[in-house]
């Protein structure tokens, strides 16, 4: 047996050993362990504006849905960029459509405001929140998780996706019944919400779906 080197012995790990995530697939974060995980982006809304018996009983059928729970669940809140291109692209062609019909004035209107938007976006970043909720699940029984390396099987992964599947289901029914928005993220968003954590500095859309998902997967 070799000796190790106690140069290389003191070195810290590197980065990607730091990585939980092991894969994004089927709206599924796999990690590393073997365990799973499906996220749900829930919409807020301002309670103050209800009045007291209605803010009252949103409140009591908010805890009574979350208390029913029989599986775990975490709250995650933070912040995410505004995005504006979609909304600022419609603008543009509406400017186009006005200088075809001869109201070049009102079209010019339209495209200083885009400039403008674009420059308070540079300078201001404008961001909203973000409402997630995670659900873990690990798809080994006791006995298969004691002999596991951390590598899934076709049928535990199976099982993993179902059970998630349900679990979602049934607590995307319960807000929705609560007036609340909630829909469970797909791939790409799941990309996106990982790449931001693990690079908060670079904006989302100067990385390809491709590259975030090269800068925090795991690599054996």
């Amino acid at each position: 047996m070799f000796a190790k080197n106690k140069t290389q012995s003191t070195l810290p790990p590197p980065t990607q050993e730091h990585v939980l995530v092991q894969a994004i697939q089927d709206a599924c974060i796999i990690l590393k362990s073997g365990d799973m995980a499906a996220v749900i982006e829930v919409e807020g809304i301002d309670i103050t504006r209800f009045a007291d018996d209605g803010r009252i009983g949103l409140l009591a059928q908010y805890e009574n849905l979350l208390t029913g729970l029989r599986f775990p669940y975490q709250f995650i809140i933070a912040r995410k960029v505004q995005r504006l291109e979609e909304y600022l692209d419609y603008v543009e062609s509406e400017a186009k459509t006005r200088g075809r019909e001869g109201r070049a004035e009102y079209g010019n209107h339209l495209l200083s405001f885009i400039e403008f938007m674009q420059d308070v976006m540079r300078r201001v970043n404008p961001q909203v929140p973000l409402y997630l909720l995670v659900l873990p699940f690990d798809p080994m029984t006791p006995e298969e998780r004691v002999k596991s390396s951390g590598t899934l099987r076709i049928d535990q992964y199976e099982r993993g996706k179902q059970e998630l599947a349900r679990r979602c289901e049934h607590l995307i029914r319960g807000l929705t019944r609560l007036g609340l928005g909630a829909r469970r993220l797909d791939d790409h968003e799941l990309i996106a919400i990982l790449h931001r954590v693990y690079h908060p500095s670079i904006p989302d859309h100067l990385v390809s779906p491709t590259a975030q998902t090269r800068t925090f997967m795991v690599r054996e």
